[in-house]
């Protein structure tokens, strides 16, 4: 049976929806993001699960190597084994038209229940050693098509000399990140490549398990697995690189639900207190703080589980809606969704419980309201003084903390490579976050006689209001501005972050290649030979240093022509290493920007979340408010004056979180970088970026003003007269 308080509390849900959807709405909006990326992952794990699985269904056995050629022949020897391929792979200078430089040159037969290469994008597939396929991706950068002629030079360590390659197919071939060719068996072999790898089938009726205990009692030393085994450890190697990846994702998942958990705080004390006279009511009736605390807690976990469930659907819709217009676009590979609904239930519990916590704190003031207040009406709102010394004693505990770890993280204590520095700082950040929120109440009267000035200045009889109305609800206000801060303050340490790690890695980018080709001979002995072959060229200009050519530009060439004489000169030679300082440029801006915009979404996420906060704390208190806004109207304000006393609230609002986040966000951008410990130490502001995210936040939370203020505006004066 429901105890009578939450009874009624849910009956006042039921009659009044929108305020529950209301409550919930940040919590959605950050269901959405924890939600889509659990479908993300879940996804992209088995997408590239199954296409990171080179080994064929086939092979019963894999000899792990690199191993010696020999050990070819031992494992044909074996009693049980079939077929036996071996797969060799290797890095080696490739030369032809367009291309240049070292390639991934790997083996496949391209025929047989052993060929890793599904089939022929382009072209055919090659037959005979004299021929290789290339990857989608390699010929798109190259521009090579079938019938090109590649020489390919072989390995230092080996008696081969350079063979010449004709381009007989563009294949599926993994070659995202690295320029690769794949020839025969037997040419890569030639070449000095390494034996990476041994497949092997078992004759019929052999075991796997028991071909390849045999095969380790015969070869000492060798890496032996069943097929299963060497496919599962494939899949499971694609599978961590995909978790390290989205974990990533999921902390700024974190962050956007503990923002919205600080919205729902807010939110709830707004509406509890706007039925300060209804609790009261149920405490002189005989309702218990206790009975009144658990039916607060009970609607906080209806929002919850409400904005849980919209949250999780809304985010398998978008799901599928974004994989179906990949489609219709004509993308390639666009794998199904994958959806764990276990999963997505624990996204809906994690709602609920963040939602019941959220609701904690006010669900004890609530029950606190003496039952002699239902007797009255003026005590409702949440005004009031915050208690300054108890607060400022938490905070300056959590601080403290926060620098402390901060220190930690940047000291050098703790090892870069193991990502806990990043951790360390995350953690120290969050409690920083805490502070802010602790002491956030305390400091609202500062901000009204600094930031509130100015809008009381440019703001005249609206902006005055807006500020007075900041400073009587100091919980309110501070809990808006601190979840707005988290987010500008996400993005600014991002900002800052990825401007530092440009700019060493450009002033990096500049030390290692003084010009604009750098051309490095395989022997010191050919470097002046290859000196006075690149200077006859008319477009270059050649100085030698510190073992290497330097090559720019002749006065009146560009860079695209000084490439091609380069090429020219060099020829398919073997062994020279030609690197091109604009093509490392183009690949870091390539790489910044790309980490730029997915960072970006990341945070965007939090920021959204804050925006929601905005609109839903200013719809609230404007409900709250609306006998006195009845009296400012009655007592002349116009409809246009009260739509901008709602506005402006929201610019003190955005300008201090604005500030205040880029300030901080900056300086943990600093510590990040500090932090990741990237081999060079320089620092970027980028003020004209951040100066714009300060502007952009203002004008984004002026517009989660708007619904409000039209309400606001809407409020006849006799509204005045009447309580509310």
């Amino acid at each position: 049976m429901i105890p009578p308080a939450a009874a009624a509390l849910l009956a006042e849900t039921r009659r009044r929806p929108g305020r529950l959807l209301l409550t919930g709405l940040a919590v959605t909006v950050a269901i959405v993001f924890a939600a889509g990326t659990l479908l993300l992952a879940d996804t992209l794990r088995a997408h590239l699960t199954a296409g990171s699985v080179q080994t064929p269904a086939a092979v019963a056995t894999v000899v792990g190597g690199p191993v010696e050629p020999e050990v070819l022949k031992q494992v044909s020897a074996v009693d049980g084994a079939g077929t036996t391929l071996g797969v060799w792979n290797s890095f080696l200078t490739v030369r032809g038209p367009g291309a240049a430089g070292s390639w991934r040159v790997s083996s496949d037969p391209f025929a047989g229940e052993l060929s890793r290469v599904p089939g022929a994008l382009e072209g055919r597939l090659p037959v005979a050693d004299g021929e290789a396929a290339i990857g989608a991706s390699t010929a798109e950068r190259t521009g090579l098509r079938p019938g090109a002629r590649l020489t390919v030079a072989g390995d230092d360590g080996a008696a081969a000399r350079a063979v010449t390659l004709t381009v007989t197919g563009i294949a599926e071939i993994g070659d995202s990140g690295l320029n690769t060719l794949v020839a025969t068996p037997g040419t890569v072999a030639a070449l000095g490549g390494r034996l990476m790898q041994i497949d092997v089938t078992a004759v019929p009726g052999t075991d796997a398990t028991v071909l390849a205990d045999r095969m380790r009692a015969s070869l000492d030393g060798v890496s032996v697995r069943t097929g299963d085994e060497q496919r599962t450890a494939e899949a499971d190697d694609a599978s961590e690189t995909v978790t390290a990846v989205l974990g990533g994702v999921s902390v700024f998942a974190g962050l956007a639900l503990v923002a919205a958990a600080v919205v729902v705080a807010s939110t709830f004390r707004i509406v509890l207190t706007q039925r300060r006279t209804q609790l009261a009511l149920l405490r002189c009736v005989g309702a218990r703080r206790r009975g009144l605390i658990g039916a607060v807690l009970a609607e906080a976990a209806l929002s919850g589980l409400v904005a849980g469930v919209l949250g999780a659907g809304t985010a398998v819709l978008a799901g599928y809606g974004l994989l179906a217009v990949l489609r219709a676009r004509g993308v390639a590979n666009v794998p199904d969704l994958v959806v764990a609904w276990p999963g997505l239930a624990g996204c809906v519990l994690l709602a609920v419980v963040a939602t019941v916590l959220a609701a904690v704190g006010p669900a004890v003031a609530a029950s606190r309201i003496p039952p002699v207040a239902a007797l009255g009406a003026a005590a409702t709102t949440d005004a009031g003084a915050p208690r300054r010394a108890r607060r400022f004693v938490f905070a300056g505990v959590l601080a403290l903390a926060a620098a402390g770890l901060a220190i930690l993280a940047v000291t050098g204590v703790l090892s870069a490579g193991s990502g806990l520095p990043i951790v360390v700082l995350a953690v120290s950040g969050m409690l920083g976050f805490a502070a802010l929120v602790v002491v956030g109440p305390v400091l609202i009267g500062g901000l009204a006689a600094t930031l509130g000035r100015a809008i009381a200045a440019v703001g005249r009889a609206p902006g005055r209001l807006a500020v007075a109305n900041a400073g009587q609800v100091p919980r309110r206000t501070a809990a808006t501005i601190s979840v707005l801060t988290l987010g500008v303050g996400l993005t600014s340490a991002l900002l800052v972050a990825i401007a530092s790690v440009q700019l060493g890695a450009e002033e990096q980018i500049a030390a290692d290649f003084p010009s604009e080709v750098v051309v490095v001979p395989s022997e010191p002995a050919d470097l002046a030979a290859l000196a006075e072959r690149l200077s006859a060229a008319p477009e270059l200009a050649v100085r030698e240093g510190d073992g290497q050519l330097l090559v720019d530009p002749a006065p009146g060439a560009d860079g695209t022509t000084a490439r091609a004489a380069v090429d020219a000169t060099i020829g398919a030679g073997p062994g020279v290493l030609v690197t091109y300082a604009a093509d490392m440029r183009t690949e870091l801006e390539s790489t910044v920007a790309t980490t730029r915009a997915v960072g970006l979404g990341l945070v965007g996420m939090t920021v959204i979340v804050a925006v929601v906060g905005v609109g839903v704390t200013l719809m609230l208190s404007i409900t709250e408010r609306t006998r006195e806004t009845g009296l400012l109207r009655a007592v002349g304000l116009t409809r246009r004056g009260v739509r901008a006393m709602v506005a402006w609230e929201a610019v003190l609002a955005g300008s201090a979180a604005a500030v205040l986040g880029a300030v901080i966000g900056a300086g943990y951008g600093l510590l990040g970088v500090r932090a990741l410990d990237v081999g060079f130490d320089p620092w970027s502001i980028p003020v004209p970026t951040l100066t714009g995210l300060v502007v952009g936040i203002v004008a984004v939370a002026v517009l989660a003003a708007v619904v409000p203020a039209l309400r606001a505006g809407r409020v006849p004066p006799i509204r005045a007269l009447q309580n509310t």
